[in-house]
């Protein structure tokens, strides 16, 4: 029995198999040893953790008329749109997809659907970055068929965004539901949302912009290149020159719906939100910000004994109570996890490259690892994944609230696929950089493992291993 087989066996029995869709659990094995990056390390948690998270997206992929789709719930939701998708977790799911042996066959059909305008594809429900994570996957795999359609139909999925959200000051609004962020300190006057300019849609616009600029120069189309640098370039500055505020980026919000008052008046400024380290996901912040990283680590702000709290434990609404299953204001959420990770990750390569940033993700890492499970029964945790997590006892409300009021559908939350961790296992720990057209390492292995080892990596059509042993420099080599 093989890693992957006897991983599959363990999560296989833990399931009832409520909802089936393109790959069963029967299958599951066969389909992951031939399509994921096999991880071999001596953090079982890391390991285990890694093989669930691949186990929880295959469940996800969906054989549909306009080809393969990637849900967020397993089973159908009311809001979702066209095929169960919802547009908030989009970059997550390619993100994490780009590493399948096969992507392509799996993200090409899903967006192009979320790029077709289609009404009921609902492209612009929630705040995304699409087009980032786009460019991304491109550099992983390769270019799709006929990329210069993909870059008419950015261009015009970008500028929807502008139509519905751009301000006469040059900065785009949103509200916290929109972000996918119900209930956040932030976004509320008591429990009354509000609008906001908010570092999530900005950041994600200026990604998207620098992504189109990009895709076009690569494309041999410079005035779209042009254009595109200017408007990102634009956006940078004004996020830089508004969102950070008092050591932090924040968001500003504002009772009048004009928001011709939120920076005069200070917005919402008083409160720090994980959703402050989505600029340095995108490398928007000009220079190294060594105190706000520290923020993750200290247990007055960030740091709870199950993750990353949303909000600053310190606030005094930190936690409030609201009468909903998806709250923003504190508790833990795989989603906003996995930003913050991005956004550190990130800040090892680009900022601060120092032993402690290293260390730091790597801890970090570790927790949102071990908070994936859920206590049975008999006593023991059987590997789980869900919406929000309470970061002081680990149970997960959603499921909690949802269950207390019998509403359907049945185990909505159960494998919720709104987050990445493999492709913080494969970049962030194994290094692996596809951020230039050359592929590379910047690795960040523990001093006290003995191996490491990621085999069957597919990048760019090519299969390639990552291999370290102690004493040995790390490698990566054509298989």
């Amino acid at each position: 029995m093989d890693i992957i087989e006897r991983y599959v066996a363990q999560f296989n029995a833990t399931d009832n198999e409520r909802y089936i869709n393109h790959i069963d659990n029967a299958h599951a094995a066969a389909w992951m040893r031939e399509e994921i990056p096999v991880l071999e390390c001596p953090d079982k948690d890391i390991e285990r953790t890694y093989y669930f998270r691949w186990w929880t997206f295959r469940k996800h992929i969906r054989n549909t008329a306009d080809g393969f789709m990637i849900s967020e719930f397993l089973p159908q939701v009311h809001w979702s749109a066209r095929h169960n998708i919802i547009n908030a977790s989009t970059g997550h799911h390619i993100a994490e997809g780009r590493w399948l042996r096969t992507s392509h066959q799996y993200l090409d059909s899903y967006i192009d659907l979320l790029l077709s305008g289609q009404e009921d594809v609902k492209a612009h429900q929630y705040s995304s970055w699409l087009i980032s994570a786009l460019l991304d996957f491109y550099r992983t795999a390769g270019f799709g068929p006929d990329p210069k359609r993909i870059l008419t139909l950015a261009c015009r999925y970008h500028e929807v965004w502008e139509q519905k959200h751009l301000l006469p000051n040059g900065m785009f609004w949103s509200k916290d539901l929109p972000d996918g962020m119900e209930y956040s300190i932030s976004g509320r006057d008591g429990l009354i949302e509000t609008k906001g300019i908010r570092p999530t849609l900005n950041s994600y616009m200026y990604a998207d912009r620098a992504a189109i600029a990009q895709l076009a120069e690569r494309l041999g189309e410079e005035e779209i290149a042009r254009t595109y640098r200017q408007k990102a370039a634009d956006l940078r500055r004004l996020i830089n020159e508004n969102l950070y505020a008092d050591g932090f980026y924040r968001a500003f919000h504002s009772t009048r719906d004009d928001l011709t008052d939120v920076f005069d008046q200070g917005g919402s400024a008083i409160v720090r939100e994980l959703l402050g380290y989505i600029p340095w996901a995108f490398c928007i912040p000009e220079r190294k910000d060594d105190a706000a990283f520290d923020l993750l680590t200290d247990p007055a702000v960030f740091h709870a004994p199950f993750g990353l709290t949303t909000a600053d434990r310190s606030h005094p609404r930190f936690l409030y109570e609201a009468d909903h299953m998806c709250l923003w204001n504190g508790y833990v959420w795989p989603f906003a996890t996995a930003q913050a990770l991005t956004a550190l990750r990130n800040y090892v390569w680009h900022y601060n490259d120092s032993q402690t940033y290293k260390d730091m993700f790597l801890s970090l890492l570790r927790q949102y690892a071990q908070s994936h499970v859920m206590p049975s029964a008999n006593g023991t945790f059987i590997p789980w994944v869900d919406e929000m997590q309470h970061p002081f006892t680990g149970e997960w409300p959603s499921r909690t609230w949802l269950e207390s009021r019998q509403k359907p559908p049945a185990e909505r939350g159960r494998y919720y696929n709104h987050s990445t961790f493999c492709d913080l296992v494969i970049t962030g720990l194994a290094g692996v950089r596809t951020d230039k057209e050359a592929l590379y390492l910047t690795p960040n292995i523990p001093a006290d493992w003995d191996y490491f080892r990621l085999s069957n990596l597919w990048l760019r059509g090519e299969r390639y291993t990552v291999e370290y042993q102690k004493g040995r420099p790390i490698s990566l080599r054509k298989a």
